[in-house]
C-alpha cells in the first residue's frame, strides 16, 4: 500500500493548484456558459468564475489537457461534464458548491480530493474491496454517467434538451457491440429500416415509413458524414439506390434525426437523417488504438479486419492530425448454382481517413477531413425462391445468374469546416465535395429473356447488365449560430449545392456457353443514360424565444430554389429507335418548409416538446421513351408535414434516462414510380400517413452495468391513391406501404468485473427483433406482394481487459436464422414465372478481436 505522506508529497512536488472560489453556491441553478475551448487550468478557470463555484485541478492533472468548449444554457455539473468530454478527467463534488477535477484512470486507492475552503489537500482511502469497481468503473466505462450531446440542431445540445426524436450510439456501444454494417445499428434504432439490395452499399434507407417499393429512385432519408451532406438531394440523382455504408471506425458517435428535416438540411430529407460524426483531432495528447479481428459464418467461409487510428499532435494546443486506416475481407454465405461459386458474396472494404484540426487562436477552428474507400462485392446475399412465394428454388442461401454480379462502392469525400467563435455568437461554413459511385452488373436474362424470341435472339443467349449510379456533389454551407442572448437565440443560414450525376445502363446480349458478346445489331439490347445538373440555392433560420427559462418556442423556416438539366439517351433494339434517340429536359421549383416547437423543461432531469415541421423531395422531368396514354411529362414535388409531441429525462438522476415520442405524418402527393414498356414511369398520384410512436431507455444500475432496451411501432399505410398508379402499382387506400415492419425492438446488456488485480471482464447480449412486414403491395401484377417473415437475432459476447489490451469474442445471431431483410420479384410482364428473390440476412458468426488503445 502506498503510504498516506509519500502521496501527499508526491502531489504537492507535481505542480500547484488552481483554485478559484466564490460564494454563491447555487449548483443545481441554471446558467448561461461561454467558456471557449481553453487549456484545462484556464478552461476550468473561466467556468469556476462563470459558474460562481469553487473548482480544484492540479497542475499534473491539467498538463498537456485542452478542455472543450462550453456554450449554452445548463447547470455546472452539466457545464463540467461538456468541459471535461474527452480529457481522461472527471469532476467530483466536495461540498455544496466546490468540486474537484480529477484523472479518471486515477485509482480509488489514492484519490486525492483537494479542499479549497482549507486551503489544505486530504487523501482518501477507499476499502481495498470497492477500489476494484471504482477503478473498472473508471477505465471501461469513463464517458458512461456523462450526458450524450448532439449537434443534431446545428448548436451543441444536451441531448435531453433538443426539442427532437432523436437516437444518439456512441462510438463506445459500437465498438463494444461489434457493429459494423448498416443493420447492426438500424436495427438498434426504432423505426429505422431498410430496402436491401443485396450487397453493402446497395439499396435504400427507410426511416419511419417513407418508402414506395422498388422503383423508388430518390431517396427519402438524408445522410451526413460530419458537416458534409453525403447522400444526393435531386430528383434524378437516384439517391434511392444508394445506401451509405461507410466503415464505422473512429467514430464519435451515430445520431439519427427522425421526422422532417427540411429547415435545417434541405431536400430529400423526408422521414429524416443519418449523421456519422467522427472524432476529432485532439492537440495535446498523442494517441491511437488499433484493432484485429477474424470472422467465420456458419455455412459461409471466413472473414478479418484489421483497423487502426493514431492522433497526432504537431503543433502544442494548435494543429494535430488524425489518421485512420483499414481493410476488411467480407465473408460470404450464399451461393450461385448458376456458376458453381459458392459463398459467391464475399468481398473486401478498403479505405482511410484523414483529418487535420487546426485552432491558431482560441476563437478560431479550422477542420479539414478527406475519406476514401473502396467496397467489393463479388455476389449478392440472395436466395431464389418459387415465383411469388419463400419456397426456396434451390435450397437455402442459394440462387442462379450466369455471372456472379459483382457490385463495386466508390466513396470519396473532401471536407473543410471553418468556425469562427465572435463570442455572442459563431460563425460556421463547411465546403465539401462527396463523390460516389455505385457499379453492378446484373442478369436480367431471366427478367427480359421472354423477349429474346422477338427479336430473333439464338437459344443460350444470356442478358448481362453492367451499370450504376454516380454522383459529384459539391456543397457550399454558411451559418450564423448564437448563444443566448437574452431572451431569444438563433440559427440563419446560406445554402448551395450542385449535384452532376449519371446513371447509365447497358443490357448487353452474351452468349452464355462462351461469354462472347452476340454482335450489333443484336448485341444492344438496350441502352439507357440519364445524366442531371442539380442546382439547389436556399436560405434558412430558426429563432427561440424563452418565454421563461423552463419554457421556450421556436419558429423555423426555409426556402429553396431549385434546377436540374437532365439528358437522357436510349437506343437498343427494346428502345423506340434502335438507332439511339436523345432527349434534353429543363426543371425549375421552389420549396419552402417550416419547423415549429414549443419546449417545456419542469426540472433539469425532464424535458417536453411538442414539434411541428415539413419537409420535400424536389420534382423533375419525365424520363420514360415510352409513355403510355396520360402519364405525367413532369413530376412535382412531395412533402410530408408531421406533428409529433416527446418527452425526456431522468426516471432516476445518473442511472436511468429514457425517451418516449408520438407522431403522426401527413404524406402528399407521393411520387410513386413503377415500369412501362420496361423503363421506371415517374409520376404523382396519391397520399399516405404514418401513425406511430417509439420508446427508449437506457439505464446504469451501477457504473459496471449498463443496459439499454428501445421500441417502435409504425403504422404507414395508403389514404389515397388515383386511378392510374391504383392499376399499375397494385396500390389501394389502406394498404400498408412496402417492407416497413409495425414493430421493431432491441435490448442489450454489458456486464464489467473484476477477474483479478488489473484484469477485468466482460459479458453482454444484444436482442433483436422486428415483425412481418409487406414486401410490394398486395394488387401489384409485376412485384406480387409476399409478406416477409418476422426477425428475431441473440448475439452474445464475452471479453477480457487487462494492460490496456481488449479480447473480445462476439456470437452474432446465435440462433441462425435464416431471415429475410427485402423481397422482390422482377416481373415484366404480369404472369411471368421468375424467381423471388429475397435477400439474406448474416447467419450465425463467430468473431475473435484483439483491440488496444495507447
Amino acid at each position: 500500500m502506498h503510504n498516506i505522506w509519500d502521496i501527499r508529497r508526491a502531489l504537492l512536488a507535481g505542480a500547484a493548484v488552481t483554485t478559484i472560489g466564490f460564494a454563491q453556491p447555487a449548483a443545481a441553478q441554471m446558467r448561461v456558459f461561454n467558456v471557449p475551448a481553453l487549456d484545462a487550468a484556464s478552461g476550468v478557470t473561466a467556468l469556476a468564475r462563470q459558474a460562481d463555484a469553487q473548482i480544484l485541478i492540479s497542475g499534473n492533472a491539467a498538463r498537456g489537457k485542452r478542455t472543450r468548449a462550453v456554450k449554452g444554457q445548463m447547470n455546472i455539473e452539466q457545464a463540467l461534464q461538456e468541459l471535461l468530454r474527452g480529457t481522461g478527467l472527471i469532476a467530483r463534488q466536495t461540498a455544496p458548491a466546490a468540486w474537484s477535477i480529477l484523472p479518471a484512470r486515477q485509482t480509488a486507492r489514492a484519490q486525492l480530493i483537494q479542499t479549497a475552503a482549507a486551503g489544505a489537500i486530504q487523501v482518501a482511502m477507499d476499502p481495498p474491496e470497492q477500489a476494484s469497481s471504482q477503478v473498472i468503473a473508471e477505465e471501461a466505462s469513463e464517458t458512461a454517467s456523462q450526458e450524450i450531446v448532439v449537434t443534431a440542431s446545428r448548436r451543441e445540445e444536451r441531448l435531453r434538451d433538443v426539442p427532437a426524436a432523436i437516437t444518439a450510439i456512441t462510438g463506445e456501444t459500437l465498438e463494444n457491440q461489434g457493429v459494423t454494417s448498416f443493420r447492426d445499428y438500424a436495427s438498434l434504432v426504432p423505426g429505422l429500416s431498410q430496402r436491401d439490395s443485396g450487397a453493402p452499399g446497395f439499396g435504400t434507407v427507410i426511416l419511419r415509413g417513407l418508402n414506395t417499393g422498388p422503383q423508388q429512385i430518390t431517396n427519402t432519408t438524408a445522410f451526413y458524414i460530419d458537416d458534409a451532406p453525403f447522400s444526393s438531394s435531386g430528383f434524378l440523382g437516384v439517391g434511392g439506390l444508394v445506401k451509405p455504408e461507410p466503415e464505422l471506425a473512429d467514430i464519435d458517435r451515430i445520431e439519427v434525426l427522425k421526422g422532417p428535416q427540411g429547415t435545417l438540411y434541405g431536400a430529400s430529407s423526408l422521414g429524416g437523417l443519418i449523421r456519422i460524426v467522427s472524432k476529432r483531432p485532439e492537440p495535446n495528447d498523442f494517441s491511437g488504438n488499433l484493432r484485429v479481428e477474424a470472422t467465420t459464418v456458419s455455412h459461409g467461409n471466413e472473414g478479418f479486419a484489421v483497423r487502426g487510428s493514431v492522433n497526432l499532435p504537431l503543433v502544442q494546443d494548435k494543429l494535430a492530425a488524425r489518421v485512420t486506416a483499414y481493410y476488411r475481407r467480407l465473408p460470404g454465405w450464399a451461393d450461385n448454382v448458376g456458376t458453381g461459386t459458392n459463398d459467391v458474396n464475399d468481398g473486401d472494404s478498403v479505405g482511410a481517413r484523414l483529418a487535420f484540426r487546426w485552432t491558431p487562436t482560441e476563437n478560431l477552428a479550422i477542420d479539414l477531413i478527406g475519406i476514401y474507400q473502396d467496397i467489393d462485392s463479388n455476389g449478392l446475399a440472395q436466395q431464389d425462391n418459387v415465383t411469388d412465394t419463400l419456397i426456396p428454388l434451390y435450397g437455402k442461401r442459394q440462387y442462379s445468374q450466369f455471372i456472379d454480379s459483382k457490385t463495386l462502392i466508390r466513396y470519396r469525400l473532401a471536407t473543410a469546416t471553418v468556425d469562427y467563435d465572435f463570442g455572442p455568437m459563431s460563425l460556421i461554413s463547411t465546403l465539401s465535395y462527396a463523390k460516389t459511385k455505385l457499379t453492378f452488373n446484373t442478369d436480367y436474362t431471366e427478367a427480359y429473356g421472354i423477349f429474346l424470341p422477338l427479336f430473333g435472339y439464338p437459344p443460350g443467349t444470356g442478358l448481362v447488365a453492367p451499370g450504376g449510379p454516380g454522383t459529384k456533389k459539391f456543397t457550399a454551407e454558411s451559418r450564423l449560430v448564437s448563444e443566448r442572448m437574452g431572451r431569444f437565440e438563433f440559427v440563419l443560414g446560406a445554402f448551395y449545392t450542385n449535384e452532376k450525376s449519371a446513371y447509365p445502363i447497358d443490357i448487353d446480349a452474351i452468349d452464355i456457353a462462351t461469354g462472347v458478346p452476340i454482335s450489333d445489331p443484336l448485341g444492344n439490347f438496350i441502352t439507357t443514360l440519364t445524366t442531371s445538373d442539380y442546382e439547389e440555392i436556399a436560405g434558412f433560420g430558426n429563432v427561440t424565444f424563452y418565454i421563461t427559462d423552463d419554457l421556450d418556442v421556436t419558429g423555423g423556416l426555409r426556402y429553396a430554389r431549385n434546377t436540374e438539366d437532365v439528358l437522357n439517351f436510349n437506343s437498343g433494339l427494346l428502345a423506340t429507335n434502335p438507332a439511339g434517340v436523345t432527349n434534353l429536359y429543363t426543371f425549375t421549383d421552389s420549396a419552402t418548409t417550416y419547423l415549429g416547437t414549443l419546449r417545456w423543461r419542469p426540472t433539469d432531469n425532464l424535458s417536453t416538446f411538442f414539434r411541428v415541421a415539413s419537409g420535400y423531395r424536389p420534382g423533375g422531368p419525365q424520363t420514360n421513351p415510352v409513355l403510355p396514354p396520360g402519364a405525367q411529362t413532369s413530376i412535382n414535388p412531395d412533402t410530408v408535414w408531421s406533428y409529433e409531441a416527446g418527452i425526456k429525462g431522468a426516471l432516476v438522476p445518473g442511472k436511468v434516462d429514457f425517451s418516449a415520442s408520438i407522431y403522426r405524418i401527413d404524406w402528399s402527393d407521393i411520387q410513386l414510380n413503377s415500369l412501362a414498356g420496361g423503363f421506371v414511369l415517374q409520376g404523382n398520384g396519391g397520399d399516405a400517413r404514418v401513425d406511430g410512436f417509439e420508446l427508449e431507455l437506457a439505464a446504469k444500475p451501477n457504473r459496471n452495468l449498463t443496459m439499454g432496451a428501445s421500441l417502435g411501432y409504425t403504422n404507414a399505410r395508403v389514404t389515397r391513391i388515383d386511378p392510374g398508379p391504383a392499376a399499375y402499382l397494385g396500390a389501394a387506400n389502406g394498404d400498408k406501404l412496402p417492407l416497413t415492419p409495425e414493430w421493431t425492438a432491441a435490448a442489450y446488456a454489458d456486464q464489467i468485473f473484476a477477474l483479478s488485480d488489473g484484469i477485468y471482464g466482460t459479458v453482454g447480449a444484444t436482442l433483436r427483433h422486428e415483425s412481418d412486414k409487406p414486401s410490394s403491395f398486395p394488387g401489384s401484377a409485376l412485384n406480387p406482394n409476399v409478406q416477409i417473415p418476422s426477425i428475431t437475432t441473440l448475439d452474445l459476447r464475452a471479453g477480457v481487459r487487462f494492460d490496456g489490451y481488449m479480447v473480445q469474442l462476439r456470437a452474432e445471431n446465435i440462433f441462425d436464422s435464416n431471415g429475410f431483410t427485402s423481397v422482390t420479384t422482377g416481373k415484366v410482364v404480369p404472369g411471368q414465372l421468375v424467381a423471388t428473390q429475397a435477400i439474406l440476412i448474416r447467419p450465425r458468426t463467430f468473431t475473435l478481436s484483439l483491440s488496444t488503445e495507447f
